[in-house]
């Protein structure tokens, strides 16, 4: 799944993306309902991050999911008699927290949040366990991050040679040490050094919106909001999306697609990596003001191409 569909799934506007729990009307939530609705078992109402973490123990399996040991310890601890009453007790805090931040998406949005954080910790600790382990040392003298920065220099058009010149690196070596590189990254099931590398070449990009991906970056290891405004619309970036989509379907190069837009591939990497994180931050809260921009851009193309069909599966 690309990009494009991963945004579209998490707004909603993908068929098998489920929606969020609505805050219910005070009608709904009198006290003749509470009896046999509400029921919030042990959980303190602020305590949201336990909450949570409970949903991903009980409703999640995987690396960051629950065990049938985890599961049983939650039960016991939150006073769970069983599914049926988890889904009440759910329901419930559910209730709270829509109170709380506004609405059912809202209250979702923080969770997807709180989810985030928990992922950026689980890469923080394998990133340090594979530096543990050697994997991280330079490969033939040349450190990951040396090796990110002179392909992201390559990457905006720099001359090869040069900047193997200018580093002290012959062309032997740095053959080596990529197929080195390459190699590690390829047997690295836990991304450690791909994300490592990612970062170091977004880094050293000097593309139009590298201040940008390094800024979203920062946040995303921090689980933290992005403070710069957006440099442009929802609309616009999608459109940009589907431009390079249909540019692609009529054989063209979908770098092509960029340069009215006054941008290279570099630059569009770097602008993905802060609205994807923009997205990823806001989706749920926003799916509708999101979905319609996408609607309007897709509109768009489909009056700007005519009886083209273009796969909008976008990966980067």
């Amino acid at each position: 799944m690309g990009f494009f569909d991963s945004v579209k799934k998490m707004l909603g506007t993908s068929s098998d993306a489920a929606p969020p729990p609505v805050a219910l009307d005070e009608e709904t939530e009198s006290d003749e309902d509470e009896g046999e609705s509400f029921d919030l078992a042990g959980f303190d109402p602020d305590d949201e991050e336990a909450f949570f973490n409970a949903i991903l123990q009980m409703e999640s399996e995987g690396l960051m999911g629950g065990t049938p040991e985890s599961r049983a310890e939650i039960m016991q601890q939150f006073r769970i008699r069983d599914h049926l009453h988890w889904q009440t007790v759910k329901d419930s805090m559910y209730r709270v927290l829509a109170q709380r931040h506004g609405s059912g998406e809202a209250a979702v949005q923080a969770e997807m949040n709180w989810r985030a954080g928990q992922s950026q910790k689980m890469i923080a600790n394998n990133v340090a366990a594979k530096a543990a382990s050697g994997e991280m040392k330079p490969a033939f003298g040349i450190s990951l991050e040396a090796w990110a920065a002179i392909n992201a220099a390559i990457a905006q058009g720099a001359n090869f040679e040069d900047l193997l010149k200018g580093a002290g690196i012959d062309r032997a070596r740095w053959d080596r040490a990529s197929a080195e590189w390459q190699a590690r990254m390829a047997r690295d099931t836990t991304f450690a050094i791909t994300t490592v590398y990612g970062n170091a070449f977004q880094a050293a990009s000097q593309g139009k919106f590298s201040n940008l991906a390094r800024e979203a970056n920062a946040a995303r290891a921090a689980n933290t909001a992005l403070s710069s405004p957006l440099p442009m619309s929802h609309e616009q970036y999608f459109e940009i999306m589907y431009e390079q989509a249909y540019t692609a379907a009529q054989g063209k190069n979908a770098a092509d697609a960029l340069k009215p837009y006054g941008l290279t591939i570099v630059d569009f990497c770097d602008l993905s990596s802060f609205m994807g994180y923009h997205f990823a931050r806001t989706g749920v809260a926003n799916h509708e003001e999101y979905a319609a921009a996408i609607e309007r851009a897709q509109k768009k193309a489909e009056a700007k191409y005519p009886g083209i069909k273009a796969d909008v599966d976008i990966a980067f």
